[in-house]
């Protein structure tokens, strides 16, 4: 019996061996697999029970393969990106499909050499796809996982082929909980401008009402850049005010003080270049209730909006006879003079004799008066017919008084003006369109501010027109405005209300008209005291938050949700209280210290870049980056029990355990090394070693049956 089992003895070594010599090369040829996981074989003893004191029943030896799956390789940088190495524990997910359906075998590995395939996913050498989290920004939503990248808050979630938000639970291994990373879905990027910083210097020894211009740059959520214009004026003893000019794209724009409050607003209306209106189309515009139609047609123009008449008799105004026309807090007085000779201060007005010529001059002086506190517009017309010179503006009974004519009762706004269009260049109907706004905008609103002189103007250099609301909104309706094609002329429109838009009026009692309070008010030192009349008593934060409202298809800026078609509104610091570090009033000379903003054009993607926590950032060639994804890492109880799958891959057991996913250098997971891959842990110097004693040890156990056999043979010659 003994002899017989050395013989199968050594039949169970050289099988031993032979296994420890499979290993060996398997690891020796494994030696550059990225992530590859050496074995070793070890051995164990067959033993045969004894049944003899006197006698030894040999067993033999019996192999025992283990890989090492949880030794951890090294780390060696590479030049690409898409390279990622585990440091610690911990797997990658990935499948054999790059969407996955319910059919596809989930698998782990911890080969991270991925390369974009034709498609634009992420594959490995053995042909799995990396699979992960998809990013996007937060919608508020509470019950959404949430990934905080610097200051921004992102959630695992995506849009399905519906359109839907799917919100991803990231314990869960499965085709709707885990997406491929896929770069050519990336696209490129625009980032709105959140924040403005402006550091000045407003010359202390100007007049009031004196002016200065500060551009800068900003971008909305398109990428399409802007200049937000800034006109400063001085309102007052060490006290300064602003208003913003809407930039091209925009319905309006609004500066908001530290608590909310609508300190200054205005809107803008621009035709398109090509949106020369149709004769029998119109603009309508309300405010206050009072509605007001610009009508565009061959008749004509006449956009002249009157508030008072005066009517003369059929005598002429005789030398010395005065008309006073009281406009806001002044009062004009109109002197009809033969003689050159009118009382100082008074404003001579030809006379003639001839009653026509006579109220023609006046009407002409009255014109030049009022276009220099209202602006542009058609202020004065006279009908000849029956002896009347009607004016327009904020004008109201009692404001005017006459020894030459009777004024009339207050006339009611007209309920439409006419622009003519035909044989006129757009840039002609354009500024008639602005004369009557702000014609309009004045019988409402009464006498602007010195600065800007004017409720609309044109914007120079285009075809758009700015307009300004007191405390009432302001509606345009542009449905009716439309060109030869039929096409609406505006760029101003807005077809889910029906091409409606609202300009917001300013806080009643909070805002820059009549310069109380003002925008900054400075202390004796130049540097800031108060901004919009409040301190740090009142408003612990001096900024101020701008608001712009677009028609560009960009999402407003106004402090609301993506879901609802806004955007955070702008951050507008103009420094700190009692700290010269923004704005400050010294000297004579005005002076931009520095101006920045955050935001970004549009830019293309240009790569990408991967954190040790597996977020996934996507690089543009703006400079602007974006989470995209997050790679998880999967960790298993005992991931040695795993088997092994061609190319570099384990699945689970019930030795090894389910897996359980884990963010990035989470809860005992490793982190992730980006363009780095994990080397095979083989050691060639102690395969060789191994090899050797492994080639002995199998030269030993033939020679245990070569001896056994000839011990049989001596068996047999003894029968013989």
């Amino acid at each position: 019996m003994s002899l017989y089992g050395a013989l199968f003895s050594g039949v169970s070594g050289l099988a031993s061996q032979s296994s420890a010599m499979g290993a060996i090369a398997d690891n020796v040829t494994n030696v550059n697999t990225i992530g590859y996981k050496g074995s070793k074989v070890n051995f164990k003893t067959l033993v045969t029970k004894q049944v003899s004191l006197t006698q030894y029943s040999p067993g033999g030896v019996q192999s025992a393969p283990r890989q090492g799956v949880d030794v951890q390789g090294l780390l060696q940088a590479t030049t690409s990106s898409t390279d990622i190495g585990i440091s610690g524990q911990g797997f990658f997910i990935t499948n054999q499909a790059s969407v996955p359906s319910s059919g596809d075998l989930y698998a782990y590995t911890r080969a991270g050499s991925f390369k974009v395939d034709s498609d634009g996913y992420l594959t490995n050498v053995g042909g799995f796809y990396l699979q992960g989290w998809p990013l996007q920004t937060w919608d508020g939503t509470t019950t959404a996982s949430q990934v905080t990248v610097g200051n921004n808050t992102y959630m695992k979630a995506y849009k399905n082929d519906a359109g839907e938000i799917t919100y991803v639970n990231d314990n869960v291994i499965d085709a709707t909980n885990l997406r491929g990373l896929n770069l050519n879905t990336i696209g490129g990027t625009a980032t709105a401008t959140t924040t403005m910083s402006l550091g000045a210097n407003l010359p202390s020894g100007v007049d009031i009402n004196s002016t200065e211009k500060t551009n800068m740059l900003m971008y909305d959520s398109l990428g399409n850049a802007h200049n937000l214009n800034y006109t400063w004026f001085k309102s007052g003893t060490n006290a300064w005010g602003t208003i913003i000019e809407p930039p091209a794209g925009s319905a309006s724009v609004q500066l908001r003080d530290q608590n909310n409050g609508i300190y200054y607003s205005a809107g803008r209306l621009d035709f398109r270049d090509t949106g020369i209106p149709a004769n029998g189309s119109s603009l309508s515009f309300t405010h206050n209730a009072t509605n007001i139609a610009i009508n565009y047609s061959n008749a004509a123009t006449d956009v002249h909006v009157p508030t008072v008449e005066l009517d003369f008799t059929t005598t002429p105004p005789a030398d010395g006879d005065t008309i006073d026309v009281t406009i806001g807090t002044e009062t004009f007085t109109f002197e009809f003079d033969s003689n050159n000779s009118v009382t100082t201060g008074n404003i001579s007005v030809a006379a003639t004799g001839t009653l026509d010529t006579d109220i023609q001059n006046l009407a002409d002086q009255i014109q030049n008066t009022m276009t220099s506190k209202f602006g542009e517009g058609t202020w004065t017309q006279v009908d000849t017919a029956n002896d009347v010179v009607s004016i327009g503006g904020g004008l109201g009974v009692g404001d005017i008084t006459s020894s030459a004519a009777t004024p009339e009762a207050a006339v009611a706004a007209p309920a439409s003006v006419n622009i003519q269009v035909t044989g006129r260049s757009l840039s002609e109907i354009v500024d008639d369109t602005a004369q009557a706004i702000n014609a309009f905008l004045a019988s409402q609103q009464g006498v602007p501010p010195t600065v800007p002189g004017g409720w609309g103007s044109r914007v120079a250099g285009t075809t758009g027109i700015t307009f300004i609301p007191d405390a009432n909104d302001i509606q345009f309706d542009t449905s009716a405005l439309l060109d030869s094609n039929g096409n609406i002329a505006s760029v101003q429109q807005d077809p889910n209300t029906t091409n409606v838009f609202t300009v917001t009026g300013v806080t009643a009692t909070q805002n820059w008209l009549g310069s109380n309070p003002a925008m900054v008010e400075f202390n004796g030192d130049g540097s800031p005291d108060k901004f919009f009349g409040n301190d740090e008593a009142t408003a612990a934060d001096p900024r101020a938050r701008i608001h712009i409202d677009w028609t560009n298809g960009a999402l407003d800026m106004n402090d609301t949700t993506v879901t609802s078609g806004g955007s955070p509104a702008i951050s507008l610091f103009a420094g700190n209280y009692n700290v010269p570090d923004g704005l400050t009033q010294q000297g004579d000379a005005y002076q931009i210290n520095y101006i920045t903003q955050n935001g970004a054009k549009f830019g293309n993607f240009a790569g990408l870049s991967i954190g040790e926590d597996g977020i996934v950032q996507a690089l543009f060639d703006n400079g602007v980056t974006r989470p995209v994804f997050q790679i998880p890492i999967a960790t298993f109880v005992n991931p040695n029990a795993m088997e092994s799958l061609t190319g570099n891959a384990w699945i689970e057991t019930d030795g090894s355990g389910q897996p359980t996913v884990r963010t990035a250098g989470d809860a005992g997971a490793g982190s992730i090394a980006s363009a780095a891959l994990e080397a095979s842990t083989v050691d060639l110097g102690e395969e060789f070693t191994t090899m050797i004693t492994t080639q002995r040890a199998y030269s030993a156990a033939a020679k245990i049956i070569t001896t056994s056999d000839e011990m049989l043979d001596e068996l047999v010659r003894i029968k013989r």
